[in-house]
C-alpha cells in the first residue's frame, strides 16, 4: 500500500467515525417536522382561526398565565414534579398495554374538541388525580433547582449523561394538555387556564433545569404545547381576552442563550487532552498518549465500526502522524509560533497543539455571535453554524483534528434559535390577535390596519422586530402574516375570521 492510499484510509477512518456519530447530527427542535417541498407549501391552505370579539378583562390582570410574585410560595418545583413522575410511571407500569391514554392518543390529543369523548376522558383524568394534584402544587413554588452537577462533568461523561426524566416531563405535560382540552371542550375556562399555567411553569422549570441545550429544547416543546391550548381557548365562544395573560409570560420560558454558551464549552470538557496542555517540556510519548486517548474518545462517540480498542487507536494515531504532521506544523507557524520550536516538536505534539489552537479559534468564532442581542444573533445564526462547516476537512491536505472534534459536538445554533424565536413569535402573534379581538369588541369588525389597535397595541414579530403583516379582505376576514420560522411553517399566514355578535 502506498503512502497516499494509507493516508486516505486513515483519514477516512477518523473522519467517518466523526460524521457517523448520531450526537453530531444537527440539533432540531423537539416536535420538529421535516420541511416539505416548495410546491407542496404553495398548495397548503393557511390556518384559519375563527375568533369572537372580546374586550380586555377588568381588572386587566385577573387572568395570568404566570403567577404573580406575591402568589409565589417557598418551595422547589422539582419536588412535586418528581413525585408526579414517580406516580405516573407506577400507574403506567400497572396499566401496561391497557392504558386508555395511549390507545386513544390521536383522538384525545389531536382530534377536534367537539368530538372529544368527554366522559371517557373525564374518567381517565379522575384516575390520574394524584399525579395532577402534585403537578398543580408545583405551579406557585418559587424555585426550580435541579442539581445534576453538570459543571463538574468531564470527559465522555459530559455527553453520555442519561436524562430520561426530561422525556417523562413531556409525558406529564401531555396529561396537562388533556386536562386543558377537556376543560375547554366543557366550557370550563378557568380550569383550562389553571392547567395551562401549570404547563408553562413546567416548561420553564424543565428548560432551566440544566445548562444542556436538550433540557431547554424540551422545555420549549412543553411551552409550545401549552400555547396550542391557548390558541384553542382563544377560538371558543365567550372566551376571555388573554392579551395581558400572554404578557405575563417571562422570556425565560424560551431562552437558549446560556445553554448555547455552555454547549460551546463541551468540546473542551469532553476532550481534556486537547484543552489542558502541559506548559513544561514533556517526553514525546506523553504527547502520543494524548493523541491516542483523544482518538479513543472519538471512536467511542462515533461508534463507526472502525474499532474502539487501544490497538486500533494507536494504529490510527500512527496514520494521522503521517497525514497531519506537516500541515499541523504549518498552522502553528502561521499562527505565530516560533519556527524552530515547532520544527523541534514531535509529530504527536504538533498535531495536538495545532488541534488545541484550532478548537480555540472555532469556539471563539462560534461564541462571539452569542454575545449579541437575540434578534441580531438570530439574523447571523447561519454564519454561526457556518463556523463549524467551513472548518471541516474536504481532503487529506486540510485534515485537522480540532475541526473534527468541534464538528462532533458543537450545537446547531440556527435550529435551536429557531425553536426559541418561534415560541416568542407565537406569543407575539397571539397577543396581536387578542388586540384585534379587543378592537372588534368595540367596533364589531376587524381593523383596517394594525395601526388602529390603540387600546391594546399589536406586538412586533420577534424575527424581524417589525409589525406583522396584515391584510384585511372584508370586515370579518383578514390575513396575519409572519416571517416563516422555517421553510414549511404552517403559521406564516393565518386567516382570521371574525364571528360577529
Amino acid at each position: 500500500m502506498n503512502a497516499k492510499s494509507f493516508r486516505l484510509i486513515a483519514w477516512m477512518a477518523c473522519f467517518v467515525s466523526v460524521t457517523a456519530n448520531p450526537a453530531a447530527a444537527q440539533v432540531q427542535p423537539l416536535d420538529y417536522k421535516p420541511p416539505t417541498s416548495a410546491a407542496s407549501i404553495d398548495r397548503k391552505k393557511p390556518k384559519v382561526l375563527r375568533i369572537h370579539p372580546a374586550p380586555e378583562p377588568v381588572p386587566a390582570l385577573q387572568i395570568r398565565f404566570w403567577p404573580d410574585r406575591f402568589e409565589m410560595v417557598a418551595g422547589n418545583t422539582f419536588v412535586p414534579f418528581q413525585r408526579a413522575m414517580i406516580m405516573m410511571l407506577e400507574m403506567n407500569r400497572s396499566a401496561g398495554n391497557d392504558d386508555p391514554f395511549f390507545k386513544n392518543y390521536k383522538l384525545w390529543m389531536n382530534g377536534p374538541l367537539d368530538e372529544l369523548p368527554t366522559q371517557e376522558v373525564s374518567k381517565y383524568l379522575d384516575s390520574q388525580q394524584t399525579v395532577l394534584t402534585e403537578l398543580h402544587r408545583a405551579m406557585r413554588m418559587r424555585d426550580s433547582h435541579y442539581e445534576l452537577g453538570i459543571d463538574d462533568l468531564r470527559g465522555l461523561e459530559t455527553v453520555q449523561l442519561l436524562l430520561p426524566e426530561f422525556q417523562n416531563m413531556r409525558q406529564l405535560a401531555r396529561l396537562l394538555v388533556l386536562e386543558a382540552r377537556l376543560a375547554i371542550a366543557e366550557g370550563r375556562t378557568d380550569d383550562a387556564i389553571r392547567s395551562i399555567r401549570v404547563g408553562f411553569r413546567m416548561g420553564e422549570a424543565t428548560g432551566n433545569a440544566t445548562d444542556l441545550l436538550i433540557s431547554q429544547l424540551v422545555g420549549i416543546a412543553i411551552s409550545g404545547t401549552m400555547l396550542n391550548q391557548v390558541e384553542q381557548l382563544m377560538q371558543m365562544q365567550d372566551s376571555p381576552n388573554v392579551y395581558w395573560a400572554l404578557a405575563t409570560l417571562p422570556d425565560s420560558i424560551a431562552d437558549i442563550n446560556e445553554a448555547l454558551k455552555f454547549e460551546t464549552s463541551v468540546v473542551s470538557r469532553v476532550f481534556p487532552e486537547l484543552s489542558h496542555l502541559p506548559s513544561d517540556k514533556v517526553e514525546p510519548a506523553v504527547w502520543r498518549n494524548r493523541l491516542v486517548r483523544t482518538i479513543t474518545d472519538m471512536q467511542t462517540l462515533g461508534d463507526s465500526g472502525f474499532g474502539n480498542g487501544d490497538a486500533e487507536a494507536r494504529l490510527i494515531a500512527g496514520a494521522l502522524m503521517i497525514a497531519m504532521t506537516e500541515s499541523s506544523r504549518a498552522e502553528l507557524i502561521a499562527s505565530g509560533s516560533d519556527v524552530s520550536e515547532v520544527r523541534a516538536m514531535s509529530p504527536s505534539e504538533a498535531i495536538v497543539r495545532a488541534a488545541a489552537a484550532q478548537i480555540n479559534r472555532i469556539q471563539d468564532n462560534f461564541s462571539k455571535w452569542l454575545l449579541l442581542p437575540d434578534p441580531i444573533r438570530m439574523k447571523y445564526a447561519d454564519r454561526t453554524d457556518a463556523t463549524i462547516q467551513s472548518n471541516q476537512p474536504t481532503d487529506t491536505a486540510t485534515i485537522n483534528l480540532g475541526a473534527m472534534v468541534t464538528g462532533m459536538l458543537m450545537p446547531a445554533v440556527k435550529s435551536a434559535s429557531q425553536a426559541e424565536m418561534r415560541t416568542h413569535q407565537t406569543i407575539a402573534r397571539m397577543a396581536t390577535i387578542e388586540a384585534i379581538r379587543d378592537y372588534a369588541a368595540a367596533q364589531n369588525e376587524l381593523p383596517s390596519s394594525l395601526d388602529q389597535l390603540t387600546n391594546l397595541p399589536a406586538w412586533p414579530d420577534p424575527f424581524t422586530q417589525q409589525a406583522f403583516g396584515y391584510e384585511r379582505e372584508t370586515a370579518t376576514r383578514a390575513k396575519l402574516i409572519s416571517k416563516p420560522a422555517y421553510l414549511s411553517d404552517p403559521n406564516a399566514t393565518i386567516v382570521l375570521e371574525l364571528v360577529r355578535k
